[in-house]
């Protein structure tokens, strides 16, 4: 069989391929965990009633668990072990609710590690019996012996010392020690880290052929260097099994290859909206950007740099509190592709997705038609210069105990840096101006000669136009006199760290962490920072 049907909530029968993983993604507050647990409750006639018939095994791992180990563990005969971990009791009478998940399953503590190990140590006594009949079945007909087997426990013990070479695990007479070095210690005494290791080998060896196998939080109290690479060997070990996971952790969800993404986009209390996607499906979006998006019920900002850059720090302070979950992208080329992207793809459309850019040398002909696109740009020519607006240098002379007359010294000093950069600024203005008017410049689907190129684009870009636009240029930097005009039209991405020995600060950094870290504080100074920067950032929908 390489197929599985799964019933979903709105009565849709789903085929999941053995082997091939399903992630759920979604917000906090989606539903993701009471969406495991109806699609246990449909599948599996036995979550309430112990003599239904069951279907497909449904084997779900809460991200609420203990995680304590006893002193000794009871082996039960086997298939009372089965179902005391499957079910929640080692009676025939047991079934999910109420024994396993006690009457509240998407929120129960379940405290099942001691069940997991008895089964372990009673599937492998089983193993071992069996191996051992089939080796005096040999001797007295004497035939070949068969080869030594190995066990369910050899097997834990083989992923484990693989994971964590430096403890090895010793599962030996049925019990739980650590060998670290020269000491031995009794698996109770693991950290959070060792005991969930062993507990999700445990959980996946031990499972059912053919079973759907649901872990919450699969991450959880793992590191992240170890953690992709337990749940592939245990995906490897289990290729008769289909793997749902329930993550918050994007760099893990990534990992699982060839995985199908099952978006829970929201729940109501009684219902879900939900979508399967595969990821080949949005070639235009990076994967990653796609589970961040899908992983957030907030409107996206895309912004220009990378995590740890200018523009990312300080829009994740400046629209926390509207709403907007902010992305670094890199480019600006690359901020206004992803959103037209993202504009294609329909099964998104329940997302909101804007930009903003850097305003550079932008004309006000091309901000608007970024606009329409949803795509905005700051009132300041980029981003550090948020950092300089004068309402801003007068707080920080307040804020950094400066000297009366600090922030008109920081004022003059931009006046005088712009004056003296004016000629390089007209240049890169009309560099500018040329790429936007080359990227205007069409020519029909018709066969054209070179020259007939050449004559279009020596119209367009005649002598006569390029001086048109060189003087145009040249007017507005000629015409801008105040702090609020010059930092609209310069570039210059030093100047923050130039304005910081003004201030009487020795690190050329310092100047704007100072302000990145004040708008993380809530008081009265990240309400003065937020309101003075308030009128040169975009107000988005």
């Amino acid at each position: 069989m390489d197929n599985m049907k799964i019933q979903f909530p709105h009565g849709e029968a789903v085929e999941l391929e053995f082997g091939k993983p399903v992630v759920l993604l979604g917000a906090n507050g989606s539903g993701k965990t009471r969406f495991s647990v109806k699609i246990e409750e449909i599948n599996d006639p036995k979550f309430r009633r112990w003599n239904a018939e069951e279907s497909i095994p449904i084997h779900r791992i809460s991200a609420q668990k203990s995680l304590s180990i006893q002193d000794s563990i009871s082996i039960l005969d086997n298939d009372s072990s089965k179902r005391d971990l499957f079910f929640g009791g080692s009676d025939q009478h047991a079934v999910k609710f109420n024994y396993r998940f006690g009457t509240h399953p998407a929120t129960f503590l379940l405290d099942d590690y001691n069940k997991a190990l008895s089964l372990l140590f009673s599937q492998e006594n089983m193993e071992l019996q069996q191996a051992h009949i089939a080796d005096k079945q040999a001797i007295l007909q004497n035939e070949e012996r068969p080869a030594p087997i190995t066990t369910i426990v050899e097997k834990a013990t083989s992923i484990w010392n693989e994971l964590l070479p430096h403890r090895k695990i010793d599962l030996s007479g049925n019990g739980v020690h650590v060998l670290f070095g020269e000491t031995r210690y009794h698996g109770k005494e693991m950290s959070d880290g060792e005991r969930v290791i062993l507990y999700m080998i445990c959980q996946v060896l031990v499972q059912r052929q053919n079973t759907l196998l649901i872990v919450d939080e699969p991450e959880l109290h793992i590191h992240k260097s170890i953690v992709e690479k337990l749940w592939t060997m245990l995906e490897n070990e289990r290729r008769d099994c289909v793997f749902m996971y329930i993550t918050h952790d994007l760099s893990f969800a990534m990992s699982r290859i060839d995985s199908s993404i099952l978006w829970i986009k929201q729940y109501n209390g009684t219902d879900w909206d939900y979508e399967i996607l595969n990821s080949s499906e949005f070639s235009e979006l990076p994967e990653e950007l796609l589970y961040e998006i899908i992983g957030t019920r907030q409107k996206i900002v895309f912004v220009e740099g990378e995590k740890n850059s200018y523009d990312n720090l300080l829009y994740q302070e400046l629209y926390r509190d509207k709403g907007y979950h902010v992305i670094a992208c890199g480019g600006c080329q690359e901020v206004i592709r992803l959103v037209k992207a993202k504009k294609v793809y329909q099964k998104l459309n329940s997302v909101e997705v804007y930009g903003i850019i850097d305003r550079d040398f932008r004309t006000e002909q091309e901000i608007e038609e970024l606009r329409k696109d949803g795509i905005f740009c700051l009132s300041v020519a980029e981003v550090e210069n948020l950092f300089l607006v004068p309402e801003l240098l007068d707080i920080m002379e307040r804020v950094l105990i400066c000297p009366d007359g600090t922030s008109q010294k920081a004022k003059d000093f931009i006046k005088s840096l712009f004056r003296d950069n004016i000629d390089n600024q007209v240049a890169l203005a009309l560099a500018q101006e040329m790429k936007y008017q080359l990227s205007l410049f069409e020519l029909s689907g018709k066969w054209q000669t070179p020259k007939d190129i050449k004559t279009k684009i020596d119209a367009r870009f005649s002598e006569e136009r390029i001086a048109e636009y060189l003087a145009d240029k040249e007017a507005i930097f000629n015409s801008v006199a105040e702090i609020p005009e010059i930092l609209k039209v310069f570039n210059f991405k030093d100047m923050p760290k130039k304005i910081g020995v003004i201030f009487g600060l020795r690190d050329r950094e310092e100047y704007p962490q100072k302000i990145l870290r004040l708008l993380r504080l809530n008081n009265s100074e990240r309400d003065s920072i937020m309101s003075a920067m308030k009128s040169y950032i975009p107000d988005l929908p």
